[in-house]
């Protein structure tokens, strides 16, 4: 879902002309970028060390401006390489889709209910990944791998090695080089004990899946998520590269 957000971003007249030639020019890292706060299924590291904020929210400030506060380096985008630049640009965009998709959709839809926990868990992650599988059609997955694999870290991040970052790239590439699937079912099934083939034979059928996922999040309710989540990515990383329209990137 990230990867093909962020491609339809980059189309995006709304971005300032040199915004979008930095993160045209940039793609690999853009696009790590956008991916890179769950780098945490490979580094191990918690869920709040990547994305800022704790579930349940214990405090109202958004996540890319926790991010900076304590990274306070990230937030100059003028001093950084053109690469690392566009890397953060797509990394902010990641937590502004997430914490919309947990105001959105998860708090309202999910959080609470007359089923059991177990049920709505597995209801959540079952359409999480019937999304993914959904905007995986919307990618050219050879072209993407090919473009990701141009993203080469350095020093991007403070709080995540340079190794951990190449293998989350690495295990995307993999995903989507032909042949190859996406794993999203596994990653899911295994955070609930179960076997990825409990959750695809949902998602594969659309009886259950009206049954078990929609009658509680209708797909009106996801369009309008994804219409708030891309609109607010081009604010995100033209806010925070507003200053391409006067000076350059560092080089």
């Amino acid at each position: 879902m990230h990867l093909a957000l962020a491609n339809e971003v980059l189309g995006d007249r709304r971005l300032p002309p040199d915004a979008q030639r930095l993160l045209l020019q940039e793609q690999g890292p853009f696009l790590l970028g956008n991916t890179a706060p769950d780098v945490q299924t490979v580094s191990g590291q918690s869920r709040v060390e990547t994305h800022f904020y704790t579930l349940p929210r214990t405090a109202d400030t958004p996540a890319h401006e926790a991010l900076l506060a304590r990274y306070p380096e990230l937030g100059h985008p003028d001093l950084l390489p053109a690469s690392q630049a566009a890397f953060v640009a797509g990394y902010i965009a990641h937590l502004a889709v997430d914490e919309i998709w947990l105001d959105c959709i998860f708090l309202p839809h999910f959080k609470d209910g007359v089923e059991p926990w177990a049920e709505r868990a597995f209801q959540h992650n079952v359409l999480r990944t019937w999304m993914d599988r959904q905007d995986l059609h919307r990618l050219d997955s050879a072209l993407t791998a090919a473009v990701l694999k141009q993203a080469r870290p350095h020093g991007w991040l403070p709080f995540v090695s340079d190794r951990a970052l190449r293998d989350w790239r690495d295990w995307l590439v993999s995903q989507l080089s032909p042949g190859c699937h996406a794993q999203t079912a596994e990653v899911f099934a295994e955070r609930m004990g179960m076997s990825a083939a409990e959750m695809e034979a949902v998602v594969d059928s659309p009886q259950q899946m009206a049954e078990r996922v929609f009658r509680r999040v209708p797909e009106s309710i996801l369009r309008a998520f994804r219409e708030a989540s891309y609109n607010e990515s081009i604010v995100r990383i033209t806010h925070y590269l507003q200053f391409c329209s006067e000076q350059e990137i560092a080089q």
